[in-house]
């Protein structure tokens, strides 16, 4: 892998790599190739069929606006390491860019907010009914439909992931958890948490794991106040470089 990223480039755990082409699989689409407007394009119109959104609808803007600034960040930050004729990301390069942006990363707190906003927008994606809590079947069509898993197979591997996500039930798969579960997705650097099951591709051997934040005493009376994330408007690409 190339060097021009700094001396993190190349700091990926094996697990982390895989992890982390799966996702890039997923924005490039079945076409294959490269990650380039093109293919968030198609990105977006994949995000319209599945979730049936309006295209001039706050939900589809809020997500077109946070993907493509995620895409153009990304690229500017190629183009300022292999020159300005580059129109896409490869996928070396989105490795080498993640890590840098994971080195010493404890939680999405750490990381700049066009990553931080994206599992809020993905888990939108998934809660097509707008309900504010994701199920197995909610998993299950997102494998199936946007990862393209098989039907059986993405109706099994929602089970599983759907246990692992609630710890076998015990709490809501809200977007609080959810966001937690694409932070293990993408800081774990082994098998062992349930944010594999993010895209639901990995068939390692599920191991025991403690949730990144650890859930209050139900008998606790509830201080902790729901972040607001600044949905309304673009985020300035002055206060997302890194």
């Amino acid at each position: 892998m190339s060097n021009k990223y700094g001396p993190n480039a190349n700091k990926l755990s094996p697990f982390q790599r895989e992890k982390l082409e799966y996702y890039y699989k997923f924005l490039v689409g079945p076409q294959d190739g490269s990650l380039d407007a093109d293919s968030m394009a198609r990105f977006n119109e994949r995000i319209l069929d599945f979730t049936g959104w309006d295209e001039n609808g706050t939900k589809a803007k809020e997500c077109f606006e946070v993907h493509n600034t995620f895409f153009e960040i990304l690229l500017d930050r190629v183009k300022e390491k292999e020159g300005d004729n580059t129109d896409c990301i490869e996928v070396t390069s989105w490795l080498s860019m993640f890590s840098v942006l994971l080195h010493g990363v404890m939680g999405m707190h750490n990381l700049p907010i066009y990553i931080r906003l994206l599992p809020r927008i993905l888990f939108n994606v998934i809660d097509r009914r707008g309900e504010g809590l994701l199920y197995a079947n909610d998993l299950a069509i997102f494998y199936r439909d946007m990862v393209q898993l098989e039907t059986s197979q993405a109706e099994e591997t929602a089970q599983k992931a759907f246990e692992q996500m609630t710890d076998g039930g015990r709490y809501p798969l809200n977007a609080e958890g959810y966001e937690q579960l694409f932070a293990n997705f993408l800081i774990g650097r082994t098998p062992h948490g349930p944010g594999r099951y993010i895209f639901g591709c990995f068939e390692h051997e599920v191991c025991p794991f403690q949730l990144i934040q650890p859930m209050p005493d139900p008998d606790a009376k509830d201080t902790v106040q729901p972040v607001k994330r600044p949905y309304n408007r673009r985020p300035s690409k002055q206060l997302l470089t890194f």
